[in-house]
């Protein structure tokens, strides 16, 4: 239920970072995304900064791996050459989980889960909405 969305917010505190407004990206992606589980804003060391979740649930456990992840496919695209990332999504029984950089510095990343129900490409296009105001809310 997005009525019940939770917050958190990382140990990494920069002056610079304006945590409300990466909240209410967050949260503006709970209220959009039909089927939302939780979106973060993670380092790309996998440090989570923020993130939103029903049901209080705790992603942070797995930003680290979610890192790791999207570390090997920029790696990957680079020594191969084949081209800009993008984004990266996964999907499994019962979930889609999309993972997109986000900041002028591309030093950190935006993940959204949400049910299989979800459109990923709608859900994409929604997370495109919201990141630059990510972006601004990082410098």
């Amino acid at each position: 239920d997005v009525c019940k969305l939770s917050l958190q917010c990382g140990k990494l505190r920069a002056s610079k970072r304006n945590y409300s407004a990466l909240v209410a990206a967050l949260q503006t992606l709970g209220y959009s995304v039909p089927g939302f589980v939780a979106s973060a804003v993670v380092s790309l060391g996998g440090q989570p900064i923020a993130q939103v979740a029903v049901d209080d649930l705790d992603i942070s456990p797995v930003c680290e791996h979610f890192s790791n992840i999207l570390q090997g496919a920029l790696h990957s695209l680079d020594q191969g050459s084949w081209g800009y990332y993008e984004h990266i999504v996964i999907t499994s029984v019962e979930h889609h989980i999309l993972l997109c950089i986000v900041g002028s510095e591309r030093n950190a990343f935006q993940v959204l889960i949400t049910t299989r129900e979800a459109d990923p490409m709608e859900s994409l296009e929604v997370m495109a909405n919201v990141e630059g105001a990510i972006g601004s809310a990082l410098q």
